[in-house]
């Protein structure tokens, strides 16, 4: 589908680009849609587009030889991914699918690369906001799976989520569109199963309070385990 300027001005990444690097866009860039569950694609990949959130959600995961999934990040509106691979020209590093009916835009490299090279601003967005943002998350992901038990995983994912898409009400966070307690797992790297005991133990506890729809963080989690981030 043809790309209009008016999709993507808003877009943060795009903000502070001209009319005539908006166009540079529109004319070279697509517009896709994927049905939830699809694959957009595989680590190993080429990396030969940057890929934009225009509406629904995607995982970045990492998929084992034995079908085990870890989650590195849950993506919305306006996130971008696939960065990496334009920009060192190495294979993809993780695997994309669709959470929700999702659509994306597709910037091929040779036109992004002109974009970044001639425009010092989006540059600056992408190689010190986003990807040390990133880097932080990583290193966040893996002293939280060294350090502490599944209920403390579980709490910290939850509040790792809660900066993402959580909306503050007094004192405790909302996370609106819960989490299933697969996908909680595959974020962890534990088993469905312990995950659910640990919800079952935190909301027994104070910790965490749930609806059909969300998911509170209580005011003892975030006292507990915030101050530690």
């Amino acid at each position: 589908m043809k790309v209009r300027a008016a999709m993507i001005r808003n877009i943060p990444l795009f903000s502070e680009l001209t009319d005539e690097e908006l166009d540079l866009i529109t004319t070279s860039a697509r517009q896709v849609s994927y049905p939830k569950g699809n694959i957009v694609f595989y680590e190993g990949d080429p990396g030969e587009f940057l890929l934009v959130v225009l509406s629904g959600k995607i995982k970045v995961v990492l998929l084992g030889e034995s079908g085990q999934e870890i989650n590195l990040a849950t993506l919305g509106e306006g996130s971008f991914v696939g960065e990496m691979s334009l920009l060192d020209g190495a294979p993809r590093s993780a695997t994309v699918v669709t959470l929700d009916k999702t659509t994306l835009l597709q910037v091929p490299r040779e036109q992004f690369l002109e974009l970044i090279w001639n425009h010092q601003g989006m540059a600056m967005k992408i190689l010190l906001s986003h990807m040390s943002k990133r880097i932080r998350e990583a290193d966040e992901y893996i002293r939280t799976l060294s350090m502490f038990d599944v209920y403390g995983r579980t709490v910290r994912c939850l509040i790792r989520l809660a900066q993402q898409q959580g909306i503050r009400n007094d004192d405790r966070i909302v996370i609106s569109g819960r989490p299933s307690h697969k996908e909680l797992a595959s974020m962890i790297n534990c088993s469905r199963e312990s995950v659910t005991r640990a919800i079952t133990v935190l909301q027994e506890n104070g910790y965490v309070s749930t609806t059909k729809t969300d998911i509170i963080l209580e005011r003892r989690a975030l006292e507990h385990y915030w101050y530690l981030g």
